[in-house]
């Protein structure tokens, strides 16, 4: 039709400039098509904005990096008890932030827990009475119906007077609030978290997983690339 028309074809792009969208890496980018003649044909060159576009995107700087850890050959991870924005932190970070880093505690946990003064991760893990309880359920375990003749083994500052003279597996299935020192508020409160008895406090997911935590962080590496760098370049100095 150009080719046929090339006088027509000349003046409707003389006058039309016609422009449509594209998407081209992410951007929006106008392109713009001008004409010039040369003998007995027409072309369609890109235009000057286009060319502009183009000229600018090709001198921008390639995105960044990611900076390397020197840990990208570890596997590990807990990403079923932190929360996916805090998933690559060292455990040491993870410590010490508040309880609703971990998977699983709302706000309406946040606040149970924050009534029992437990705000950080720390706080939770060493929980007096989840210690207690967890100690309890692990030495029911090894527990038999035969007590030594003149043995003096007790736990009477663990327990309600009540309690005292229980079997620890007794002890296991009690109620919570027969740890001695646990109010009755604090037991209404564990209630709404699921915890009825002894043992329920000893499996709270929760405190294991941050006495877990806690346990780890203490045998975590926190140093940077370059300063682990630096430490192997002295050792093979000092050898």
């Amino acid at each position: 039709f150009l080719q046929k028309n090339v006088e027509r074809s000349r003046q409707i792009f003389r006058t039309f400039d016609t422009f449509f969208t594209q998407r081209t890496s992410d951007k929006l980018i106008r392109l713009g098509y001008s004409s010039f003649s040369s003998v007995g044909n027409t072309k369609l060159i890109f235009s000057n904005k286009l060319k502009n576009t183009y000229r600018n995107m090709s001198s921008e700087e390639p995105p960044a990096k990611k900076k390397k850890t020197g840990w990208e050959d570890h596997k590990l991870n807990v990403s079923e008890a932190i929360m996916k924005a805090d998933e690559g932190k060292h455990f040491t970070d993870i410590a010490s932030s508040e309880i609703s880093i971990l998977q699983g505690i709302g706000p309406k946990s946040e606040h149970l827990l924050t009534a029992m003064y437990i705000t950080t991760v720390t706080d939770l893990a060493s929980y007096k009475y989840f210690l207690i309880a967890r100690s309890i359920v692990a030495l029911a375990e090894t527990e038999t119906d035969f007590r030594p003749s003149g043995s003096t083994m007790n736990i009477d500052k663990a327990v309600d007077k009540a309690y005292e003279s229980k079997k620890l597996s007794e002890i296991v299935e009690s109620p919570v609030e027969a740890l001695e020192g646990l109010s009755e508020n604090a037991g209404r409160i564990l209630g709404e978290l699921g915890v009825k008895t002894v043992r329920d406090l000893a499996n709270l997911k929760y405190c294991r997983w941050a006495e877990g935590v806690v346990t780890a962080a203490k045998y975590e590496n926190t140093m940077t690339e370059k300063e682990r760098k630096q430490e192997r370049l002295l050792n093979r100095l000092s050898t």
